[in-house]
């Protein structure tokens, strides 16, 4: 999908900005395809800047229905197989629970509901969702939540309010955001506190990776893209006089509430630990060959291998989790390829890498595999570069990884032509190397070159 930052072809666009309601003129920023339109794909969106708050907005918004947008077995499975991130929403929400204590948690957005489902097995606090896509109805059912088939509408309840209401990758959608935090506000307690995650504005530049700015630009989903001042004037005019934003990730994380926060921070171990019980008592629960079974281990396993429990990564693996010798020559689409493998496979085909190699000291089988990954991430690449965020940065980490489990056999010359890979860290390679990595590329590099071939 191609997205045409402005050379100057386009010419300023007048309205009033969703955000500040500056009335004037906004440069144009970027063309995109849509993305997310079944009767228009790939019809362009143009995207502007209000120089007043520094906020982006598509002119005119999108058109799209959020009951059916996601309505396919496709995106469900790319959702609860792989992409919903369970535990970074976890981690969010539970900085803002003090331990051992009790409450109400509300999710406005919360998709297949894995949020409110963490909160409840980890932290026991009560919990509700609305959501009204085909992922509420599904979890509604496979969690056993609270999930209001629906838009949330302004609270007309007083007494029914909650201690955090958590609204994830929502407010973006929205086309009035004023209003949007209005009805967020109306259901929190005078002491509450309100999570958001919503992309940051200053992320959408030309040297951003291509499927993390497609994810974060979203076209035909998305309306408005917050700067991070502007979306603390919205929280501070809705009477939220505490405002703490993380902009540490390519979405910014927000807590804000009238009283003053007081956040908790979990050891890593201590929340590996809660995910870990949690998660597993999850796919107890779930109908094995499921979906759900099938993202809920995958979770575990990777979780497991992030934290450096291998007893655990090695009980929870499936072989239906890795394949070292994809077949990926006649997959054309993403039909396709989910036909042949979980949605997870080369996250997962790299994760099991990672524990042959680091684990069980199979160099040469770790080898296959961190190969067989990358190829597996190419082609989920090629084939949905929107949903390929995950792949695009783990692409040449499995290729850096195979030269490291080549040169640990003894294969020198092997993992050195491995390293040509990475031709060019300035943009010639698509995706980009991510910029963390490049320091040990090149350490590698050196090092090899002062290595002798193994007899």
């Amino acid at each position: 999908m191609s997205i045409r930052f402005n050379e100057g072809h386009w010419q300023p666009s007048t309205f009033a900005c969703p955000v500040c309601a500056g009335s004037a003129p906004k440069p144009h920023l970027l063309t995109v395809g849509n993305t997310q339109s079944a009767e228009k794909p790939g019809s362009p969106l143009h995207l502007y800047r209000c120089d007043d708050c520094l906020s982006l907005t598509y002119d005119p918004f999108p058109e799209i229905d959020y009951t059916q947008h996601t309505s396919t077995d496709l995106a469900v499975r790319d959702y609860v197989e792989f992409n919903a991130a369970i535990d970074l929403i976890a981690r969010n929400i539970l900085r803002a629970i003090p331990e051992g204590s009790h409450g109400r948690l509300l999710d406005i957005g919360c998709g297949f509901g894995f949020g409110p489902a963490a909160v409840r097995g980890m932290s026991g606090w009560q919990v509700k969702g609305y959501e009204p896509s085909r992922y509420g109805e599904l979890g509604r059912e496979q969690l056993k939540l609270d999930i209001v088939s629906a838009f949330a509408n302004r609270n007309a309840e007083p007494g029914d309010r909650f201690d955090i209401v958590h609204c994830s990758e929502v407010i973006e959608h929205v086309q009035n955001p004023h209003e949007f935090i209005d009805i967020l506000a109306s259901y929190l307690t005078d002491a509450g506190v309100l999570i958001l995650t919503t992309p940051d504005a200053d992320r959408i530049r030309p040297a951003t990776d291509p499927s993390s700015l497609l994810a974060l630009l979203s076209p035909g989903a998305h309306t408005v893209l917050f700067s991070e001042a502007a979306l603390t004037d919205a929280l501070r005019a809705a009477g939220f006089a505490h405002v703490e934003i993380d902009r540490s990730a390519p979405s910014m994380l927000v807590y804000a509430s009238r009283q003053p926060l007081r956040l908790h921070q979990r050891s890593p171990a201590e929340f590996a630990g809660l995910l870990h019980r949690y998660l597993q008592e999850a796919l107890d629960r779930a109908t094995p060959g499921t979906p759900l079974a099938t993202g809920l281990r995958y979770r575990l396993f990777r979780s497991a291998m992030d934290g450096g429990d291998y007893a655990l990564a090695e009980t929870v693996f499936t072989a239906d989790l890795a394949d070292a010798a994809p077949m990926v020559d006649d997959i054309g689409t993403s039909a396709g390829f989910a036909a042949r493998w979980p949605i997870c496979i080369a996250a997962s085909t790299y994760y099991l890498a990672m524990l042959m190699m680091i684990h069980r000291a199979d160099y040469p089988g770790a080898a296959r595999h961190f190969r067989a990954a990358a190829r597996l991430c190419h082609t989920k690449i090629r084939l949905s570069p929107a949903t390929a965020v995950v792949e695009s940065d783990l692409l040449w980490r499995a290729v850096y990884h195979e030269a490291l489990a080549l040169k640990y056999a003894g294969r020198t010359s092997h993992a050195l032509a491995r390293l040509a890979a990475f031709v060019d860290f300035d943009g010639a390679a698509s995706p980009r190397v991510p910029e963390n990595l490049r320091p040990d590329v090149i350490a590698l590099r050196d090092e090899l070159l002062g290595l002798p071939e193994s007899p």
